[in-house]
């Protein structure tokens, strides 16, 4: 598997909308990110955006994986190859639904801890329901890890 930094980011938008399904929330953050894919050859297997949100920090913005691909080790690799791109001592946050079948223990393999609660974020910020399983998604909870630390 590989990485490359993506200059045409929404070639691959059907896999970012599988992470954020809101393409006006995608266009907010996607043209100040740095976007990485993961790939084989030729196919895509993950992406990720991630950018600066103030100094010394930077958030993931998008994470997706391919369905075939999923639970492989590709999420984690991406996550990983951010944290080799970032400053020791960066901070590197990531915000997720607050949902029993949401994201939260695969960041928390991914070393982020707990930081806080942004009520209502999914309800407020996007126009339809968004599901995780039978779970609508509410509260977002941002995690955080401080890289080399």
């Amino acid at each position: 598997m590989e990485f490359s930094v993506c200059s045409n980011p929404k070639k691959y938008l059907d896999l970012l909308l599988s992470a954020d399904p809101y393409e006006p929330m995608i266009d907010r953050y996607l043209p100040q990110s740095t976007v990485l894919t993961a790939h084989d050859g030729g196919r895509a297997l993950g992406i990720v955006a991630y950018c600066p949100v103030e100094e010394n920090t930077w958030e993931i913005k998008n994470l997706a994986v391919e369905s075939d691909w999923q639970g492989k080790g590709i999420g984690k690799a991406l996550v990983g190859e951010v944290k080799k791109r970032l400053p020791q001592g960066a901070v590197l946050l990531v915000g997720t639904a607050d949902t029993s079948t949401g994201n939260l223990t695969f960041y928390e393999k991914c070393g982020f801890a707990y930081d806080h609660k942004i009520p209502r974020f999914f309800t407020d910020f996007y126009p339809d329901p968004i599901w995780e399983g039978d779970e609508q998604c509410v509260d977002m909870v941002v995690l955080r890890q401080k890289i080399g630390g």
